[in-house]
C-alpha cells in the first residue's frame, strides 16, 4: 500500500500569544486535516494546553528533542538534523511543506532541500516590509530594501505563494512581475476568525454606564506604526467630550504589552495623552481565550495602525459582534470595502499614513469613536449584521476551498 501523504507546517508556536501569523497557521493546519492527509506541525515549544488542543484537532505537534533546558530559538528550526533528527520517520511521505514569511520561510526552504526534496513548498506572506519598516525606530533604507528582497528570494524558491488578504496580494502581485514565473504561482488567502469568536453572545452591553474601548498590539518602538499616538490624542478628546456631557468616561484597555515594557509603554502613551482623566489599563500578550474575554467585556475595538497588512485581531472582534473601527490603511479595510461596502463606509476611518499627522486625523478618530459610543444601539445592530455576513462570506469560503484543493493536488 502506498504511504499516506502528509502536510508539514513550520512555525515557532502552536499557541496564538504572538498574534496573526500563529492564528493563520492554526487555521491552515485545520483546513489541511479536511483534505484527508496526515497533518504535522513543527514548533519550538508548546504548553500542555497546546498539545491537547492540537491532538483534539487531529494534528501531530512535533517539538525539539533533548535540548537540556535551553530556551529554543528560530535557529533550531534550521538545525533540523540536531533538534528534529527523527523527523523523516515521524512524518512519512510529506507532500506539502508550509512556511511563513518572515518567520519560518528559511526553515521551510531548508527542510525541502535537505529532507523532503519531492515535497511542494507553500509560503505564506504576512508582511509588507516597505509599509511597516519605516515606522520602526531602527529603520534604514537599506533594511527596507533588504526585507523586501528577502521576500522575493523566498518566493522564487516556493511552488506556491499565498498572500494574506487583498492589500498584501495586490502588493506582491506587482512585485512578482519582476520574477519570471512567480506571478503565476501567487494566490490570495483570506483568513476566518476561529469559531469560538463567532460563538460569543454579547450580553447586555447597554446596561453598563462605563464603556470599554480596547486596542491590541505592543507600543514601545512601534507607536507610530500602530497609531497609538493618534488613539491617545483622540481618546483624550473623547474623554473631554464625555466630561462636558457629564457622563462617565470610557475606559481604555491596551492588550499586548511585552514583559518588561510596562513602564516604558506607560511613558510612551503619556506623551500623547492630553486629558488627566484618561488612564489606560495595560495588559500583557493574551491567549485566544483571554482575547475573547477582552472582547466580550468591551464595547468598541479600535485598529488604528498607520499600515496594517491585514489586521486579524480586528477581524476577530468583528466575529464576536462588537462594534469595530479600522484604519483605511489596512488589508482588513480593503476587504470590508470590497465585500461589504455599505457597512464599511461607517466603520473604516479615513486617516493619513504620514507619522507627522495633523489635527484632522485626530478629529476623524474622535468623531468615529463618539459616533459609535453615543449611538450604541445602532452601532451594535450594525455589528451584529456584519458578523452574520462575515460568517457566510463567499470570498472566504472560496479561498479556503482553493487552499484545500491545492494541498490535495500536490
Amino acid at each position: 500500500m502506498a504511504e499516506r501523504k502528509s502536510v508539514l507546517l513550520v512555525n515557532d508556536e502552536w499557541g496564538t500569544a504572538k498574534g496573526g501569523i500563529s492564528t493563520v497557521h492554526r487555521q491552515l493546519a485545520r483546513l489541511a486535516t479536511e483534505t484527508g492527509q496526515d497533518v504535522h506541525c513543527l514548533a519550538l515549544k508548546a504548553s500542555d494546553d497546546d498539545r491537547n488542543d492540537a491532538l483534539e484537532k487531529g494534528i501531530n505537534l512535533i517539538l525539539p528533542r533533548a535540548h537540556g533546558g535551553t530556551e529554543p530559538t528560530l535557529d533550531w528550526l534550521l538545525c533540523h538534523d540536531t533538534f528534529y533528527r527523527h523527523l523523516r520517520q515521524e512524518v512519512g511521505n510529506v507532500a506539502v511543506i508550509i512556511g511563513h514569511f518572515p518567520i519560518t520561510d528559511a526553515a521551510a526552504v531548508k527542510l525541502k532541500e535537505d529532507v523532503f526534496p519531492s515535497a511542494k513548498l507553500f509560503l505564506f506572506n504576512h508582511v509588507i516590509s516597505e509599509n511597516i519598516e519605516v515606522y520602526k525606530e531602527s529603520w534604514t533604507p537599506e533594511r527596507v530594501e533588504k526585507r523586501e528582497r528577502q521576500a522575493l528570494e523566498a518566493a522564487s524558491k516556493a511552488d506556491l505563494i499565498f498572500s494574506v488578504g487583498p492589500r498584501m496580494f495586490d502588493h506582491f502581485r506587482n512585485k512578482f512581475r519582476a520574477i519570471p514565473g512567480v506571478e503565476k504561482k501567487h494566490q490570495e488567502f483570506i483568513p476566518l476568525p476561529d469559531s469560538h469568536f463567532f460563538d460569543v453572545n454579547i450580553s447586555n452591553p447597554e446596561i453598563t454606564k462605563v464603556k470599554q474601548v480596547i486596542t491590541f498590539g505592543r507600543i514601545t518602538g512601534v507607536e507610530k506604526l500602530k497609531g497609538y499616538d493618534l488613539v491617545a490624542r483622540a481618546m483624550s478628546e473623547v474623554v473631554k467630550s464625555f466630561n462636558f456631557m457629564r457622563r462617565p468616561v470610557p475606559q481604555w484597555i491596551v492588550r499586548g504589552v511585552p514583559k518588561g515594557e510596562g513602564q516604558q509603554t506607560k511613558e510612551d502613551l503619556g506623551k500623547h495623552i492630553t486629558c488627566k482623566d484618561l488612564i489606560p489599563t495595560l495588559y500583557p500578550y493574551g491567549s485566544q481565550a483571554e482575547i475573547r474575554r477582552d472582547l466580550e467585556q468591551s464595547h468598541l475595538c479600535i485598529m488604528a495602525s498607520r499600515s496594517e497588512p491585514f489586521g486579524l485581531v480586528g477581524f476577530e472582534a468583528i466575529a464576536t459582534g462588537i462594534p469595530v473601527l479600522v484604519t483605511k490603511n489596512s488589508g482588513l479595510a480593503q476587504f470590508l470595502q470590497e465585500q461589504f461596502p455599505e457597512i464599511a463606509k461607517l466603520i473604516v476611518v479615513d486617516v493619513g499614513v504620514n507619522e507627522n499627522f495633523d489635527d484632522k486625523d485626530v478629529r476623524a478618530w474622535k468623531s468615529a469613536i463618539l459616533r459609535t459610543l453615543n449611538n450604541y444601539g445602532t452601532s451594535l445592530a450594525r455589528a451584529a449584521k456584519l458578523k452574520e455576513k462575515l460568517r457566510e462570506c463567499p470570498a472566504i469560503i472560496q479561498s479556503h476551498e482553493n487552499f484545500k484543493r491545492l494541498c490535495k493536488e500536490h
